[in-house]
């Protein structure tokens, strides 16, 4: 009754400020540092500046204000406000998360970092393992449904975008000046979050370097009996305790009529893995990852005939692992690596874009226990937009990917649109591969094993859609989707035969099916001085298997939410805001794997004010506002509700 309440007031909330008649509240910027990009003009779409009525794609935007208003300490937090963007998380505050998109799988959304792509070749599970903390963060783009004729394999449910404010600086660079922030938080369980940032702007020059550290002595985790659990390995009860230490630093210089930007940042992090992996008694894992990330951009100013952009990055993980099983059991420790390399441009001929570009790659694995493992791949790709009319536009790309673990693959893609103003029509589809990660192929352990013969995902996709964007700052999407994907790699759990344990084995499935409804709509408005901003989306989502066994012996296919609803709201008079985000799930079926049905609120109130001409901010913070107890992976438990007071400053 208490969600159900929350939805309600939110649904009111809604209708009583879209009747009223005021102005949007306008965007705010950081000054000296921050760079706008209109919502309505997005890169991740079509891989070039368009805008969003044109590429035929649902893409979701939120600005570095949008984030700044959202109740979140982590990248993660963010990306779980997002419509029809599934976060499957295993611990709170971002120890670790999968993200899912359209019924895929969590290896089935490509993660970018400023155009890179982030996503750890031995395993979905590192995806979130990001080198910048969310104060870095300026811009979220997340393009809904397929992208492989765009980005390559591995976009098969949709894209998420993480851009940076200094990737964001190019050509003159408008305010200058210094920019110092450092802020904090402490809370239940001995939670502590605390972090800076200094960003310092000429004409020619953008340079920024932040840190992050996070931790918390977590919650006890408790069996069947009420009793808490205790390691073998090492003293004391098992918890969801957690330590992440994030830093980064970059550059934007620009160099003649084009523009330099260089990234290198790492993030370390030690965690309670309790039921992490399998829902096993036995587990009572932790463990311990470090990655690395470097990226250097050569881009042209957006002002010449052919913009074109040159970019390399590398990125290394390492993973420290104990399952915990017996006082010998060993650490099993795994080292992925991916360098890539990969170029664009672009010019305009008469009403057709075209846009092209190439990428090649190696990646690799050295694993005490997966083995010692390469591969390179390489595609290139060809992209046109074709303004038919002033209000009909299509958009074509067709990509060509080599994979050793499939061969030369082809992925072509059609959308198009039609802008009625304030109705954009829009409709598309496209085919899709995805490579077996490592894990896949050559885990070998006692309760998952891999199957190197795997062969790759491939499937088509479609969908259909309409955009409602109106000036009282009302805007309403709603999209139809399907897709129907061949040898959609899963799990299937072997159950214990005699002696020896039960496990988990990679298979190739015949066919999955997937269709779906996504609902959104959001308002911005000021109502009598007071700014408001409500987002609510609904995502009905429906999915078949066809395998070898039963569906309910697979461990991953069908853990997506059949219903799931999110939903925010912020109000802002003068100096204080104050705001609630919500979700609600209900799974198509995840026996013993997850919580089935569950919602959770979150809820945070914020002053900001001037002292001595500094800005500050301080806010109170309640997660899980409800006390709910859940899991969204097997049986690891996420936090219960947990009291946070923050302080932060500019200068």
């Amino acid at each position: 009754m208490q969600l159900r309440a929350f939805f309600v007031s939110c649904s009111l909330l809604f209708v009583l400020a879209v009747s009223a008649q005021a102005q949007p509240t306008p965007d705010t910027a950081d000054v000296a540092f921050e760079v706008q990009r209109a919502e309505d003009v997005v890169v991740t779409g079509s891989r070039v500046a368009s805008p969003i009525q044109e590429t035929g794609r649902r893409v979701a935007v939120y600005t570095q204000q949008d984030i700044e208003n959202l109740s979140v300490n982590s990248v993660d937090q963010l990306l779980d406000v997002v419509g029809g963007l599934d976060l499957q998380s295993r611990g709170g505050f971002g120890v670790q998360s999968d993200l899912k998109m359209r019924g895929s799988s969590f290896n089935g959304v490509l993660l970018l970092l400023d155009g890179a792509r982030v996503n750890d070749p031995y395993t979905g599970h590192f995806a979130m393992d990001l080198p910048v903390p969310v104060s870095e963060i300026a811009r979220v783009e997340v393009l809904h449904g397929p992208a492989t004729a765009l980005y390559g394999p591995d976009a098969f449910g949709g894209v998420v975008h993480l851009i940076t404010k200094t990737a964001l600086r190019s050509g003159q660079m408008g305010d200058t000046g210094l920019n110092v922030e450092a802020g904090g938080a402490y809370g239940g369980n001995n939670f502590y979050d605390a972090g800076g940032a200094a960003r310092h702007v000429d004409e020619n020059t953008a340079v920024s370097g932040a840190v992050s550290f996070q931790g918390s002595d977590g919650q006890m985790v408790r069996g069947d009996n009420g009793q808490s659990l205790s390691y073998q390995n090492r003293e004391g009860p098992v918890q969801t305790d957690f330590q992440r230490r994030t830093a980064t630093a970059a550059l934007a210089q620009n160099v003649g009529d084009a523009t330099l930007y260089t990234r290198a940042g790492v993030d370390d992090r030690e965690f309670g893995a309790y039921q992490f992996y399998t829902n096993f008694d036995s587990d009572r894992a932790r463990e311990a990852t470090s990655t690395f990330w470097v990226q250097s951009r050569l881009s042209s100013s957006n002002e010449t005939d052919t913009p074109w952009q040159v970019q390399v990055f590398g990125k290394q993980h390492r993973d420290r692992y104990t399952f915990d099983t017996a006082p010998d059991t060993p650490d099993r420790r795994h080292i992925s690596r991916r360098l890539r390399v990969q170029g664009q441009a672009s010019h305009t001929l008469g009403a057709v874009q075209v846009t092209g570009g190439a990428s090649a790659g190696i990646r690799g694995l050295d694993s005490s226990r997966d083995g010692l493992h390469s591969d390179p791949s390489g595609g290139t790709f060809l992209s046109l937009r074709w303004t038919v009319t002033p209000r009909f536009t299509i958009n074509q790309s067709t990509r060509v990917d080599y994979d050793p673990t499939f061969g030369v693959e082809p992925t072509p893609q059609l959308y198009a649109s039609y802008d009625l103003d304030p109705v954009t029509l829009r409709a598309g589809g496209g085919r899709v591969v995805r490579a077996p990660t490592y894990v896949e192929r050559f885990i070998s352990s006692f309760t998952n094993k891999g199957s190197a013969d795997l062969d790759a995902e491939t499937g088509w996709s479609g969908e259909v859609g309409a955009d409602v964007q109106l000036s009282s700052g009302f805007s309403l999407r709603v999209t139809g989707f399907g897709r129907t994907t061949r040898n959609a790699i899963d799990y299937l759990k072997k159950p214990r035969s005699g002696s020896a344990p039960g496990f988990f084995k990679a298979r190739n499935l015949n066919r999955a099916q997937v269709v779906g409804l996504e609902t959104e709509a959001s308002l911005k408005r000021t109502v009598n001085g007071v700014g408001i901003r409500l987002d609510a989306a609904y995502t009905l989502l429906d999915a078949t298997l066809d395998g070898e066994k039963p569906v309910d012996r697979y461990k991953y296919g069908i853990n997506s939410a059949r219903h799931h609803m999110q939903g925010s709201a912020s109000a802002t008079v003068g100096g204080v805001t104050v705001g609630l985000q919500g979700a609600w799930k209900d799974r198509i079926q995840a026996p013993g794997l997850a919580t089935d049905q569950y919602g959770v609120v979150h809820t945070r109130l914020a002053y900001n004010t001037r002292l001595g001409g500094q800005r500050v901010t301080v806010s109170g913070e309640v997660r899980n506002l409800f006390d709910r107890e859940y899991s969204e992976v097997f049986n690891a438990p996420m936090p219960q509700r947990t009291f946070l007071v923050g302080a932060s400053v500019q200068l």
